[in-house]
């Protein structure tokens, strides 16, 4: 079994213990996520997404979702920001495999693949753990050096927002990178490392494997010449991260290939409420 294989397994032997509902390891039937900011290059506009036989099988306007897809089950995720998974690249410290009675665990905050360590080279990726480690991320990014994060292990190190922080916020100021590059290292980068090309944004055909986020103030971070400058224009057609200044965002739900691993999103939940006047 491949080291893929491994860690993919142990997320999916998903258990109760993060206080989720109990999730069956089934690929769930054809459903249409309305409401939604997709995390998207390909279509950063797009409000509705649908979810058939394990992919992502359509994206674009909610109102086109309902007409084209009435016969999916509906799911209400007004205002959620919907991405990637996070891959934790180094879940260990010593090489050993991630402990699978931790997968729910993982799985509630939004990490949908976990592989062995160490940090360091391998794969053709330097891996790193923010939180615990430095680098010169923006060296690195400079000389063509893919990245991908994790956490080593370390407890303090658990919430994958996180590696982004200690990537684009915490580290010395002239290495920092912004907080879509530090995002890409600490989803793409793991994937890359476990042997997938995934493009780092989510788009039809690919598999459904994605975390649905709480409502949450939304920006977008670029970086000139070192100096930081946000904007929510969707023309730039850069994809919205939350703004990390505020707080963590809490995962609702965590699909890997169509199997949702982890679920606070509850069925016929009404419009959320933005961030700052729920869920604090």
């Amino acid at each position: 079994m491949s080291q893929n294989d491994t860690s993919e397994n142990a997320l999916r032997d998903d258990t109760d213990a993060a206080g989720t509902r109990d999730a069956p390891d089934q690929v769930a039937p054809p459903m249409l996520y309305t409401g939604i900011v997709l995390y998207s290059a390909e279509d950063p506009e797009a409000s509705a997404m649908l979810v058939a036989d394990g992919l992502i099988a359509w994206t674009g306007p909610e109102d086109t979702g309902r007409l084209l897809h009435g016969d999916a089950v509906p799911v209400d995720a007004t205002g959620c920001l919907v991405t990637p998974g996070f891959v934790d690249a180094a879940a260990t410290a010593d090489g050993e495999d991630p402990d699978p009675a931790t997968a729910a665990e993982a799985a509630a905050r939004g990490i949908v693949l976990r592989l062995p360590g160490p940090t360091g080279q391998r794969e053709g990726v330097r891996i790193v753990a923010p939180v615990t480690e430095t680098a010169d991320y923006l060296d690195l990014l400079g000389e063509g050096t893919p990245l991908a994060f994790g956490s080593a292990g370390a407890p303090e190190a658990a919430d994958p927002w996180d590696w982004v922080r200690g990537a684009a916020r915490t580290s010395p100021a002239q290495q920092r990178i912004s907080d879509r590059a530090a995002f890409l290292a600490a989803t793409r980068g793991g994937q890359r490392v476990a042997g997938s090309r995934h493009p780092g944004s989510l788009q039809i055909g690919l598999p459904a494997t994605f975390v649905v986020w709480e409502p949450w103030d939304l920006t977008v971070q670029s970086r000139a010449q070192r100096v930081d400058s946000w904007s929510t224009d969707p023309r730039s057609r850069t994809p919205l991260l939350p703004d990390l200044d505020q707080g963590t965002p809490r995962v609702l739900r965590t699909v890997v290939e169509g199997r949702i691993l982890h679920d606070r999103l509850a069925p016929g939940r009404p419009g959320a409420e933005p961030h700052g006047q729920a869920g604090e």
